[in-house]
C-alpha cells in the first residue's frame, strides 16, 4: 500500500469524509467511505473538467446542501481525488452547524486545505465554488435512468435510533427523510392492499425491535406489535401508508418514554440533543419543555442532578465551542457569528467568550485562524 493510500485512509478515519480516487479516464481506483454511504454519483463526476493543471483544487456545492472538492494530481492512478460531504456524512457527523447551507461547504474546504498542505507543505488556492443544480441533473437523468431505488438503509437506521431514544422531535424528521429517500418495495405484486399491509407489518417489526432496545419490556413490545398487526389486517383499505407508519412509530415511541428503563441519563441526552440542534437560537426552556413533554422545573432539576451544570450554562458552553470553530475555520465577522448562534448582540458574545476562555474572540482568531 502506497504512502498516499495510507494517508487517504487515515484522513478518512479522522474526518469521516468519503474519499474517492479516479484515474485519468475517470475510472474509480480506490475509495474510503462508511459502509452504508453511497458511491460518488456519476452525474457529479461528469461535471468535473478534464483539462486542469496538476496540484489544483476545485470546490462544488449542490442545491441539496451537498458538496465535494476535487484535487487534481494528474498521475495515472491518482488523477483525481474527490472529497465528498453528502447528506449521510452530514447526518453521521452530527454537526448542527451543517444545517446552515454554507457551513458543510466551509468545513469540506477546510479539510481539503489541510490534506493539500500535508502533501505539498503549502495551502492551495480554491476559487469560488461551482454551483450544481441537482434538480436539473435529475430531470436530465430521468430519461435514461429506469432503475428505482429502495429507501435508504442508512436513513432507516437513523429513524430507528430516534425511536430507540424515545425522541419524538428527532423521529418525525428522520422518518420523513427515510420515506423521501426512495420507494417502498413490492412484497405482493398485483395486490396493492396486500402489499401495503405487508409493508406496514414489516415496519411494525422494526419498530418493535427498536423499542425493546430503548428499554420497553420485550413481552409488552411483542403484545403491542400483535395488536398493531391485527389492526392492520382488519383495514378494508389503506389511503396513506406513510401516515400509518408514523402513527405506529409514535405509539411505540410513547411506550419507550414510559418504560422504567427510560433513565435520567436518557433524558439528559435528549436535552443535550435538543441543544445541539437549536444552537442557532436563544436558549428557550419553555420551548424545550414543550418539545420533550416534561415540565421545565423537572428538566432543570434532572439535568442539574446528573451533570452538576444548569441547562443554560451547558447551552452557552456548546455555543462557545461553535464560536471557536467559526473563528478558526470561517471568515465571518464576530457580529455575523453572534447572530448565527442566537446571541442578542456581539458584546454579550464577547463577554461570555472571555469568561470561558480568558481571551476575546478577536485575539483568539488572530492566534488560531486558518
Amino acid at each position: 500500500m502506497s504512502k498516499l493510500t495510507n494517508l487517504l485512509k487515515e484522513f478518512h478515519i479522522a474526518s469521516k469524509i468519503s474519499i474517492f480516487v479516479y484515474d485519468e479516464n475517470k475510472k474509480l481506483t480506490d475509495k474510503f467511505k462508511p459502509t452504508v454511504s453511497p458511491n460518488f454519483p456519476e452525474k457529479f463526476l461528469n461535471k468535473i473538467a478534464t483539462t486542469l493543471p496538476a496540484k489544483s483544487c476545485r470546490a462544488f456545492n449542490t442545491s441539496k446542501n451537498e458538496c465535494f472538492s476535487v484535487l487534481y494530481l494528474a498521475s495515472k492512478k491518482y488523477h483525481y481525488i474527490i472529497f465528498w460531504c453528502n447528506l449521510q456524512t452530514i447526518e453521521a457527523l452530527g454537526y448542527f452547524r451543517d444545517s446552515f447551507p454554507s457551513i458543510s461547504l466551509e468545513r469540506l474546504i477546510a479539510y481539503t486545505r489541510i490534506f493539500y498542505f500535508s502533501l505539498f507543505n503549502q495551502l492551495p488556492e480554491i476559487n469560488e465554488p461551482t454551483f450544481i443544480n441537482d434538480s436539473e441533473l435529475l430531470i436530465n437523468d430521468s430519461f435514461d435512468q429506469k432503475e428505482v431505488y429502495h429507501n435508504s438503509y442508512y436513513r432507516e437506521l437513523l429513524m430507528l435510533k430516534a425511536l430507540e431514544k424515545g425522541n419524538l422531535a428527532e423521529f418525525k424528521p428522520r422518518l420523513r427523510s427515510f420515506i423521501e429517500s426512495g420507494t417502498f418495495g413490492k412484497m405482493a405484486a398485483g395486490n396493492e392492499l396486500r402489499n401495503s399491509k405487508d409493508l406496514l407489518i414489516a415496519t411494525t417489526t422494526l419498530f418493535t425491535r427498536a423499542a425493546i432496545k430503548g428499554g420497553m419490556h420485550p413481552e409488552s413490545a411483542y403484545q403491542l406489535s400483535d395488536k398493531c398487526v391485527q389492526k392492520i389486517e382488519r383495514l378494508p383499505q389503506i389511503n396513506s401508508i406513510t401516515d400509518l407508519i408514523q402513527e405506529i412509530g409514535e405509539i411505540f415511541l410513547s411506550q419507550v418514554r414510559a418504560a422504567p428503563n427510560f433513565s435520567n441519563a436518557t433524558l439528559v441526552f435528549l436535552i443535550q440533543d435538543y441543544i445541539y440542534k437549536h444552537l442557532n437560537r436563544p436558549m428557550n426552556l419553555n420551548q424545550l419543555s414543550k418539545q420533550l413533554n416534561y415540565s421545565k422545573n423537572y428538566l432543570c432539576r434532572i439535568f442539574k442532578q446528573t451533570t452538576n451544570q444548569t441547562i443554560v450554562d451547558y447551552a452557552n458552553e456548546q455555543k462557545i465551542r461553535e464560536v471557536q470553530s467559526q473563528l478558526v475555520f470561517s471568515n465571518k465577522s464576530i457580529t455575523e457569528i453572534a447572530s448565527m448562534l442566537g446571541f442578542y448582540d456581539q458584546s454579550y458574545l464577547t463577554k461570555l467568550f472571555k469568561k470561558h476562555l480568558g481571551i476575546t474572540p478577536i485575539k483568539f482568531r488572530q492566534k488560531y485562524h486558518m
